[in-house]
């Protein structure tokens, strides 16, 4: 009887040694393998936004048109999908009213995200105008 005891003891260990090695090995695996690239990718990113001039409207104005430009882009791919689903909606069964909905709500999104990108642009186009006329005005004095 106590053969099967210390048997069994062994084996016990010998388990939990494997979960152990196991357990580190996925620990290992999910851990990040450079802390130091991260750190200085993140001081890069921190470094490039300060090089853009707070004054100099025309990027800001640039900027929210392409991001007005990318959200038609993907307006015009759910715009598509959503016709997909209506003609085609015996294909996806009971999912079919989820994804349509959700597609719907997506449409609503980059509607609105492209009106207040416009809307943007046209305030930093606004202020820029505004800024080169004092600038006109101070040189020709």
């Amino acid at each position: 009887m106590e053969l099967k005891l210390f048997y069994g003891g062994a084996m016990m260990r010998t388990n939990i040694f494997w979960v152990a090695v196991l357990a580190v090995g996925f620990l290992s695996g999910c851990a990040q393998m450079s802390p130091v690239a991260s750190t200085l990718n993140a001081e890069k990113l921190g470094a490039n936004q300060h090089f853009i001039d707070p004054n100099n409207h025309d990027v800001f104005a640039k900027h929210h048109e392409d991001a007005a430009n990318e959200m038609k882009a993907k307006l015009q791919a759910q715009k598509e999908l959503l016709k997909e689903y209506e003609e085609h909606n015996y294909y996806y069964g009971r999912k079919g009213q989820d994804l349509q909905s959700h597609t719907l709500a997506n449409i609503r999104y980059f509607e609105n995200s492209i009106k207040e990108n416009l809307k943007e642009a046209a305030i930093h186009r606004k202020m820029a105008r505004d800024q080169e006329k004092r600038d006109l005005g101070l040189i020709t004095e």
